[in-house]
């Protein structure tokens, strides 16, 4: 089986961000298949242009498209490199011979339909993996306050529903909001998860980086990932002031993204001294990273869509061996209570995270007990080489329905 997947922002473990579709084909080629990608040339949250137009990564075969390197200086210049890359990479994708399926990812929702697009053409099975609902989200948020542009993507994304052979969704509160007119069986659940051992190292403090951060004798409280409109860091910065008498606590975000000058402005200017903002890291560099953390944070706006959401941070948290504070009160709540890995306040509440926080911070032993839970639960449940088995066994299964149609 060989799988072409279109994802403008596709990330392997040099780079900074989510790596779940790396490690998906990870397996997958460990399984026998082969995939090919078409990513972007730009790195998505550092923005810097990658120099080579393609390359073998553990047997992966990468086709950088070209795309404008401005993706995080506005929501219009975003916008265009969105569309910018849905053309380049159709004309990578043509290049692509004797595949199987294609997979389109979403968001952004254009690279999808340029997935369908090439489907077609090639006379291809065609998978649709819905990884949150964007148009909604941004309904929501006031990102976008056009009627037609809204009503023109929700006929796109009802466009790729109707026309994908599978629907992928990562989590499971998704499932209620695919449209009606979708059959149940056509949507299966491959939820986010992590390489467990990956995370092995991250439970002890790594002493080296903590004595450089100037970190060594501080409580961490830590967020990674993406620095967005939807991710709340303005909570988090509110909480770090309500706790900037308490001299050996330290927040430390890691990471990019289109609020990042904000928040560091910000910072700046208030004279938050307790919090600590650091450039984006690769994934390989990340276990390191998050090993300084005594509790970590995953926090979003107080908005209903983004509660059902499976934050990939999260996994790599409990796969680290790291209690976790949730302010997302969906399924990820769920995962989190089940675990006893961590513990939920509500969104949008300075006051409950300084609380939460402080809970740990004066209970030291619940920071060991429950980073251990969380390691052994997402162990069980959210490893990704039995995930991407999941995922092998329903492309297989596409395939065979195909091949038994063509042979009728």
């Amino acid at each position: 089986m060989h799988l072409l997947l279109i994802h403008e922002i596709f990330t392997t473990p040099d780079e900074g961000g989510g790596t779940r579709h790396y490690e998906l084909a990870k397996y997958l080629i460990q399984y026998g298949h082969k995939v090919s990608v078409i990513a972007s040339d730009v790195d998505y949250l550092s923005g810097k242009k990658r120099m080579k137009k393609s390359e073998i990564k553990e047997g992966i075969e990468i086709i950088y498209a070209s795309t404008f390197s401005s993706v995080h200086k506005s929501f219009f210049t975003r916008g265009l490199a969105f569309l910018y890359f849905s053309f380049s990479s159709f004309f990578e994708a043509l290049k692509v011979h004797h595949f199987d399926i294609v997979i389109g990812t979403s968001p952004p929702l254009f690279q999808a339909i340029t997935s369908l697009v090439i489907a077609k053409f090639k006379r291809k099975k065609f998978v649709y993996e819905v990884r949150d609902l964007w148009i909604d989200f941004a309904n929501e948020l006031g990102v976008i306050r056009n009627e037609f542009i809204l009503k023109l993507l929700k006929k796109l994304e009802n466009l790729l529903y109707r026309e994908a052979d599978l629907i992928i969704i990562n989590s499971p509160g998704f499932l209620s909001y695919i449209p009606t007119f979708i059959p149940k069986e056509k949507v299966i659940l491959i939820p986010n998860g992590v390489d467990t051992e990956f995370f092995s190292n991250s439970v002890e403090k790594d002493k080296e980086l903590s004595l450089r951060l100037g970190l060594s004798d501080k409580f961490v409280v830590m967020y990674t990932g993406n620095l967005g409109i939807a991710n709340d860091l303005d909570t988090i910065l509110e909480t770090a002031n309500l706790l900037k008498d308490v001299r050996d606590i330290r927040f430390v975000l890691v990471g990019g993204g289109i609020r990042k000058d904000e928040i560091k402005k910000r910072i700046d200017i208030e004279g938050i001294e307790n919090v600590i903002l650091l450039e984006p890291v690769s994934k390989r560099e990340i276990p390191k990273v998050i090993s300084l953390a005594d509790v970590c944070l995953a926090t979003i706006k107080n908005t209903p869509l983004l509660q059902i959401v499976y934050p990939n941070k999260v996994f790599d948290y409990m796969a680290s061996g790291k209690p976790t504070i949730v302010t997302i009160s969906g399924v990820i709540k769920d995962v989190i209570e089940e675990s006893n890995g961590g513990v939920y306040v509500p969104p949008g509440s300075p006051e409950k995270l300084k609380e939460a926080i402080l809970y740990y911070y004066s209970n030291k032993e619940l920071v060991v007990l429950h980073g251990r839970n969380a390691k052994s639960y997402v162990k069980e449940h959210f490893e990704r080489k039995v995930i991407a088995k999941q995922l092998e066994i329903a492309l297989l299964q596409l395939i065979e329905k195909q091949d038994k149609i063509s042979n009728r």
